[in-house]
């Protein structure tokens, strides 16, 4: 499947899952008592800045998760002190009353929050939140101790992170820096490498790269505001090496150069709960993650960690400057299906702020998302009348372009971005997409010059990937990118992204139809959750005349990509259901595929389907070569 080659990021290593939820919460009438008090359930104004507008005080959800798809933390607040009030047993109700009482300085009752949260005083979530209670209670010193006597909890860096934090909220600079510095010296701080991780060392650096990072950036921070120039530019060039285009990095190394303070302002203890409930959710979310993966259970559209999720969503608000963080939000937030909650999410990010113009673009997806297209191409215009020379925005304009069907506007777009590009990595990036762009539109001999041209600059195995993909369709270019496919594939025989790129490749041609069913069995032996590769061993018994074995596969792929409609897989399953005389559900999947935003030439050959059903003799029945793996599934359930 080809566009699992094209999309695949080297540092993806998990599946998502959904949390699960047990209690439906319901709306209660009347104010809850807590202690014998009055217990707000009046979120304050900074956590109501996602709620629906107009949205009634007595709506409802089924579950907290359709809560945070609409982003309304109002709603979770409210629900969250009642929840508290009975003694809920889900922590996700305890963080949201506290965030909402820290916030407005109700600290007893946020005491209270915490007493009564799973675990009690001395619990997990008490050790994770309490020192931060503390240090709003004026004692610092007390809240650093507290840190350190639930640390045991927290992979490192985050204890380092969360001393510092309480030291940087009461100004105490110095006692911050030394934290950081400290934690600097301890992190292995090499960029995770190009390519899958092969060893637990290159695992752990990219399961770590963001928290490192973020942890990082705060030293950076810290050292800047107290004139430590040489200590800060090393710290934002540590930041730097993990992401080369990070625009708040750029823009503090401006203002440091120029003798100024960064332009973020100081950390309150409101915005330091913040950036530590960020810290926490990422955590949360990769060890929700992981385990999925491990289990490894079907991914689902949704967030892979609903309580991750919630802190994610929660510390966007109390820490009003994390524009980055929430950028992250409104993406995680639609690609599990909230467009809405994206918006909301998304509104936040001023127009003073250097995230305005990716904020711009995330606004354009999400109006591609709900099918606006001219609404789409006015949120692009917008990024690039705001993008001044950063060429990534303007490459990410033409993308927009192109996925609304505008190669004539995307093409200019990405040669822009060229002009002001200067690293051989980042012109290889443009001349990718410009490729993709020109595959796209069906000009596959432009789109090969591209990919030749950014290979030259780049030989990543991102930009390799990404030259299989485009070239396996030039019939001039097949070879070359099966070539590629194979290099790709020596240095890592076990990948399966690898494998279903040299696999999926070969079966393009009739000579390359059994090396490539081979190596697809074995990718799929390895990734039975994989939906790209299910789709290409389906399309392998496809070819060899074996339509109810594809039918199993293809439809298992579909499936597993619901979350995503994708119109190559719904391609292949109208073809199988035509071959299997299921005339209307062929034309219903090739109707979906169009509705996907194919390429033009699967548009074309799609449009041809629908109006006349396959013409081409249907692929001659054949032997299926004989591979050191079970035989491949009959029936859906066999799978």
């Amino acid at each position: 499947m080809r566009w699992a080659i094209l999309a695949a990021s080297v540092a993806a290593a998990a599946v998502t899952a959904n949390a699960t939820w047990a209690q439906e919460v319901k709306p209660e009438t009347g104010a809850q008592q807590t202690s014998g008090e009055q217990a707000s359930i009046t979120p304050v104004a900074l956590l109501r800045t996602t709620s629906p507008p107009n949205a009634s005080a007595t709506r409802t959800y089924d579950t907290p998760e359709a809560a945070l798809l609409q982003a309304d933390i109002d709603y979770l607040v409210r629900e969250g002190h009642r929840a508290v009030a009975r003694n809920d047993e889900d922590g996700l109700w305890y963080a949201a009353a506290f965030a909402d009482d820290l916030a407005a300085h109700r600290y007893a009752e946020a005491r209270r929050v915490l007493q009564g949260a799973p675990g009690g005083a001395n619990g997990a979530f008490a050790d994770m939140l309490e020192p931060f209670l503390i240090a709003a209670e004026g004692d610092v010193d007390r809240a650093v101790e507290r840190v350190d006597s639930g640390a045991d909890n927290l992979p490192a860096p985050l204890p380092e992170v969360a001393r510092a934090l309480l030291f940087e909220s009461s100004n105490r600079l110095p006692e911050a820096a030394a934290v950081y510095a400290l934690m600097v010296e301890r992190l292995d701080t090499t960029p995770p490498g190009d390519g899958e991780p092969q060893t637990s060392a290159e695992f752990d650096r990219a399961l770590n790269a963001a928290r490192v990072t973020h942890a990082v950036y705060r030293a950076a921070l810290v050292h800047h505001r107290l004139g430590r120039r040489e200590e800060a530019r090393r710290y934002y060039n540590i930041v730097l090496g993990f992401a080369p285009r990070a625009v708040d990095v750029k823009a503090n190394l401006a203002r440091l150069d120029a003798g100024q303070q960064p332009f973020e302002e100081p950390l309150t203890v409101v915005g330091a709960t913040g950036r530590w409930m960020l810290f926490i959710s990422e955590f949360l979310t990769q060890a929700e993650t992981l385990s999925a993966m491990i289990a490894q259970r079907d991914p689902e559209q949704g967030f892979a960690s609903t309580s991750g999720t919630a802190l994610l969503q929660l510390g966007t608000l109390l820490a009003e400057d994390s524009d980055d963080w929430r950028l992250y939000a409104a993406q995680q937030t639609l690609e599990a299906g909230g467009a809405d909650g994206a918006e909301r999410i998304v509104s936040q990010i001023r127009d003073s702020s250097p995230f305005a113009p990716d904020a711009q673009i995330t606004r354009a997806s999400i109006e591609i998302e709900r099918g606006n297209d001219q609404a789409a191409a006015a949120a692009a215009e917008r990024a690039l009348a705001i993008a001044g020379d950063r060429w990534s925005i303007i490459a990410s304009v033409g993308d927009i372009y192109r996925r609304i069907g505008h190669p004539d506007r995307a093409i200019p777009a990405f040669d822009r971005a060229l002009t002001l590009a200067q690293a051989d990595k980042d012109r290889a990036d443009v001349l990718g997409w410009r490729a993709y762009a020109n595959r796209f539109a069906g000009n596959l001999p432009a789109a090969t010059a591209d990919m030749r041209a950014a290979y030259q600059l780049d030989p990543s195995s991102d930009t390799r990937l990404l030259y299989v993909s485009i070239l396996m369709d030039d019939p001039a270019a097949w070879r070359d990118g099966v070539q590629m496919a194979r290099s790709l594939f020596a240095e890592q025989p076990d990948s399966v992204l690898r494998l279903n790129a040299l696999g999926y490749a070969l079966i393009q041609r009739p000579e390359g139809l059994e090396e490539g069913y081979r190596l697809l069995w074995r990718g799929f032996n390895y990734g039975q959750t994989d939906y790209a590769v299910i789709d290409s061993l389906g399309w392998a018994y496809y070819l060899y005349g074996h339509f109810d074995q594809a039918r199993a596969l293809i439809e298992r792929a579909n499936d597993l990509s619901a979350g995503d409609p994708n119109a190559e897989i719904l391609d292949h399953l109208g073809d199988v259901y035509w071959r299997l005389n299921r005339r209307d559900d062929a034309r219903s999947a090739w109707r979906r595929a169009l509705e996907a935003r194919p390429d033009a030439i699967r548009r074309r050959s799609l449009d041809t389907k629908v109006s006349r059903g396959l013409t081409a003799p249907a692929p001659r029945q054949q032997p299926l070569p004989q591979v050191s793996l079970p035989e491949g599934p009959s029936q859906r359930e066999d799978l």
